[in-house]
């Protein structure tokens, strides 16, 4: 099963600042950018919240300990405001992601976020 987290974005300078829930609502906060997902879970999906400042745009994404190389099996566009990151079901990885962001109405600008991580390795 896949989990679910809800970003807001804000612009701050040149980056977004970013708040995660764990909830639709945004009533329940993740108190750090660890995003935890179980170890069998396929993906991780990063959801826009109501009442984020900016659109999400897409996210790109590494496993932690591997080369830094960009392709294209490591980037997502979002789909209706929603990424999803893939996470291989039964192996214990953590990725760092970068969000990205425009203001809503024209891309004139983006941002990206702070690398939040999704970890699946239960610690």
């Amino acid at each position: 099963m896949t989990t679910t987290y809800y970003v807001k974005a804000s612009a701050d300078g040149a980056f977004a600042a970013c708040s995660y829930y764990a909830d639709p609502a945004c009533t329940q906060p993740v108190a750090d950018s660890r995003l935890a997902v179980p170890l069998a879970a396929p993906a991780c999906d990063i959801a826009e919240a109501a009442g984020s400042e900016l659109v999400l745009l897409g996210a790109s994404y590494q496993t932690l300990g591997q080369a830094p190389v960009m392709t294209d099996a490591n980037f997502a566009a979002a789909s209706a405001g929603v990424v999803s990151v893939p996470m291989p079901g039964g192996q214990a990885v953590s990725k760092g992601v970068v969000l990205i962001f425009s203001p809503r109405g024209t891309v004139s600008t983006l941002y990206a976020s702070a690398d939040p991580v999704v970890s699946n390795d239960d610690q």
